[in-house]
């Protein structure tokens, strides 16, 4: 796994502080406070020194009343120069809660969703750097970032809105390469996947491809 990230992420095509970012911070607006713990490990687990990430996991921690991690995050934001009066404020706050109530924490980590969601995101980021590359004209780059993607999806999801898109930005891309075979081969998998499905809207999409390739 960690040969894989190394090399989407020396194709240039690593979104995913932008996406954890953009989603921990509206989780923690909204109170979704495990997704916002979630999105904020991701962060710190890719940029360790990064004080606003902890100083922002604590906030989530303290939704979850989750007093001692809260306490452990933001004396590590300090240590990291983040001082300014809100962390202290928040800080003083979780230690008087955690000497209130003890130090039993009911908040346990979901390791699980926390593994989905790194595959998500580094789902979503080869697929928007794969919408780049074509904008770009660079087809050979996109395949290369298509076939990375697609070891990440699950043969469950071919009939999803996911796997109809992969079809389609990889038969564009065939297109745009000028591999008219490869192209067809794709679009005719994905068109015969959507009828045999009931899918209207890619049975449509795919006839459209084809028209394409063959134009």
């Amino acid at each position: 796994m960690a040969q894989f990230f190394e090399q989407s992420e020396s194709f240039g095509c690593d979104h995913t502080d932008s996406l954890a970012f953009i989603n921990g911070r509206e989780a923690l607006e909204l109170a979704n406070y495990d997704l916002a713990v979630n999105n904020f490990t991701i962060l710190i687990e890719r940029h360790p020194n990064q004080a606003q990430y902890l100083f922002m996991r604590a906030k989530a921690f303290l939704g979850l009343c989750a007093f001692e991690l809260c306490q452990k995050d933001l004396e590590k934001a300090i240590s990291l120069g983040l001082a300014h009066p809100e962390v202290q404020d928040l800080l003083s706050y979780a230690l008087s809660e955690r000497e209130k109530r003890g130090t039993n924490q009911d908040f346990r980590p979901d390791f699980l969703a926390l593994v989905a969601l790194r595959r998500n995101y580094r789902l979503r980021s080869l697929i928007l750097s794969v919408d780049e590359a074509l904008a770009e004209s660079n087809y050979s780059l996109a395949l290369r970032l298509l076939d990375l993607a697609e070891r990440l999806v699950d043969h469950s999801e071919l009939s999803s809105d996911l796997g109809f898109s992969l079809g389609k930005l990889r038969a564009q891309a065939c297109i745009g390469n000028h591999a008219k075979l490869d192209a067809l081969k794709v679009i005719d998998f994905h068109l015969n996947h959507a009828y045999a499905v009931g899918r209207e809207d890619q049975v449509r999409l795919f006839k459209m491809l084809r028209s394409q390739a063959y134009s």
